[in-house]
């Protein structure tokens, strides 16, 4: 079998349309575009005549510095740019044009940096008959489109599809999880999303939670393929790392197939293994592809036969969202993905969701996983609720949600965000604020009998509620407790609107009972 059937083989394998996780080899190789270190270098030449700058920079570095060395040089850039660009004549220009960016704190490297990339000519690639057949692939054969680029080439190809940039956006826009572009270091339309420096890293880490689990929903819904990154890229170490840690092993040996990482080589041509080992012992495998033939690549990509693009998939969504609410609380909520239509009870009302959609708030509440604790109504998709729901409404519920009774059914991969809520949530008493916490052996101390029953009787049903979590996990029966819950909430003896403490008991009964 010749070399490029062999790729057509692999490639078509994946039966799907692939999503492309694009590095700045991509723009190099098509426009010669400067790499991080070149793209330094040249704004280093801006404000410095010393030729040895850069080594300077470098030498200053530790070997293993968290961020990488790039970043860490990118560091020391900004604050020597940033100086001179506010104090020296030359620069006067710049602050002119630049006055209100500069006055409100962007930094004015990144600044500089995204005027640079936002004025490039992408109309004579180097190489044009592999350009044009990206371009042909963009209108069906790819799903979407994550990269670390700053530059606009790649919304000049995919010009179809939607771009979203930086986490911020990320979490707060509409995702259709198809015919989209995620710049997830940000953009050169907007400087300040820029990730260039170690602190920009460090506070990308900080609140990568949502991004590293739209990630994982990506990479196991779609085969990824890897194009212009080096396997020594620290950004892509990060990221898999990242996702080792979400997965378990048999969840991590499923990503093998679904993995393909090509290699620029000008002397190698072949197909191999790869795998990336980590401090926990786990691994990453994925087919890599060493090859100088990109033109293999996009044809192979080109035998994948959709039935749809992914624009009018993506547009598709938007419209068929149908969202049924009932004005009366007593109903049943089912939630559901538009492959189990068939499956549903017509005497429920429903709602129906094709893929993730995240506009139109979400058709399911928190208000909704409460009462589905208590009563066990709800007849939610596990799948849907943990993947799509659950990360949204944690975060808009900053003292959480019960979910242990979800995470109980649930197969799939458990976000960083949840895992942390239940590494953290492990007992009865991590439910409760340090001021409960003060109060709870005193209150103890007035009980003659510490059991659910003797605190109804004592405080009253409309007001039991607020010191049952006093009680210890082995002094709470569980089947008093269900009953008590069900009977406040459906006599409206007690409102569960915006009743943080009644809430909080509840996610302690859904600890209880399906820990």
């Amino acid at each position: 079998m010749n070399k490029k059937k062999f790729l057509s083989n692999v490639i078509k394998s994946l039966n799907k349309q692939p999503v492309l996780f694009v590095g700045s080899g991509i723009p190099k190789r098509y426009f010669n575009l400067e790499n991080w270190e070149e793209l330094l270098k040249k704004f280093i030449a801006e404000f410095s005549k010393d030729e040895f700058k850069y080594t300077k920079y470098l030498s200053k570095v530790k070997e293993k510095d968290y961020y990488g060395k790039q970043a860490k040089i990118a560091t020391l850039l900004e604050k020597d740019y940033n100086e001179a660009a506010l104090e020296k004549g030359e620069f006067e220009d710049f602050r002119i044009k630049n006055l209100e960016k500069i006055k409100s704190g962007v930094s004015p490297l990144k600044i500089r940096i995204s005027d640079y990339l936002s004025n490039l000519n992408f109309s004579n690639p180097l190489i044009p008959q592999e350009v044009r057949l990206l371009k042909q692939i963009a209108k069906r054969n790819v799903s979407g489109i994550i990269t670390t680029n700053y530059d606009c080439f790649l919304e000049d190809i995919f010009d179809d599809y939607q771009v979203f940039s930086g986490q911020e956006e990320l979490i707060f826009s509409t995702l259709q999880g198809i015919g989209e572009i995620y710049k997830i270091h940000g953009t050169c339309h907007n400087p300040e999303s820029l990730i260039l420096t170690s602190n920009d890293y460090k506070k990308f880490e900080e609140k990568s939670d949502y991004l590293i689990a739209k990630l994982l929903t990506i990479f196991v819904e779609y085969p990824i393929i890897f194009l212009g990154y080096s396997l020594e890229d620290k950004d892509i170490k990060n990221i898999f790392c990242s996702i080792s840690k979400c997965m378990d092993r048999k969840h991590i040996n499923l990503l093998k197939k679904q993995l393909i990482f090509v290699e620029w080589n000008k002397e190698i041509e072949e197909v191999s293994t790869r795998s990336f080992e980590f401090e926990n012992g786990k691994q990453i495998e994925m087919t890599k592809i060493t090859t100088d033939d990109f033109l293999s690549i996009y044809e192979s990509i080109n035998e994948i036969r959709p039935k749809f693009s992914p624009r009018v998939i993506r547009d598709l969504k938007k419209e068929i969202y149908k969202l049924v609410e009932s004005s009366n609380p007593e109903s049943i909520l089912v939630a559901t993905g538009f492959e189990n239509m068939d499956k549903l009870d017509k005497s429920k009302n429903f709602v129906v969701s094709i893929g993730i959609n995240e506009k139109y708030g979400l058709p399911v509440e928190a208000d909704d996983i409460y009462k589905d604790i208590i009563f066990d109504n709800g007849s939610f998709s596990i799948d849907l609720l943990v993947e799509v729901y659950l990360p949204k409404l944690l975060s808009m519920n900053s003292g959480g949600l019960p979910i242990r009774k979800y995470l109980k059914n649930y197969n799939g991969i458990i976000s960083p965000q949840i895992q942390t809520i239940i590494s953290q949530k492990n007992s009865v008493s991590a439910f409760l604020n340090t001021q409960q916490i003060k109060q709870k052996s005193r209150y103890r101390n007035q009980l003659n009998n510490k059991n659910i029953l003797s605190i109804i009787q004592k405080e009253g049903e409309e007001n039991a509620y607020k010191k049952i979590y006093f009680l210890e996990e082995n002094e709470i029966n569980l089947s008093d407790l269900e009953n008590y819950l069900q009977k406040i909430v459906k006599n409206k003896i007690v409102s569960l609107k915006g009743n943080s403490e009644l809430k909080r008991l509840i996610r302690i009964y859904d600890f209880m009972k399906f820990k």
